[in-house]
C-alpha cells in the first residue's frame, strides 16, 4: 500500500466520521430540530436494514433451489 493511498483512505474515513456531525450541525441551523432529524434518520435506517434482510432471505432461499 503506497503513502497516498494510506492518506486518501484516511482522508476518506475522517470525512466518513466528521459527516453526521457536521449535517446536524447544519439541518440545526437551517432551522430543523435534532429530535425531528433523530426520527428520520432512525425510520431510513429501519427501513435499509429490513431491505437488506429480505435481500439476503431472497439469496438464500433462490440459492437453496434445485437446479433444474
Amino acid at each position: 500500500m503506497s503513502m497516498s493511498q494510506h492518506t486518501a483512505e484516511t482522508g476518506v474515513g475522517l470525512a466518513a466520521k466528521a459527516a453526521p456531525p457536521v449535517s446536524i450541525s447544519i439541518a440545526t441551523v437551517a432551522g430543523y430540530q435534532v429530535s425531528e432529524l433523530l426520527l428520520w434518520a432512525t425510520l431510513v435506517y429501519t427501513l435499509l436494514m429490513i431491505c437488506h434482510k429480505l435481500y439476503q432471505i431472497y439469496k438464500d432461499v433462490k440459492g437453496s433451489e434445485p437446479s433444474k
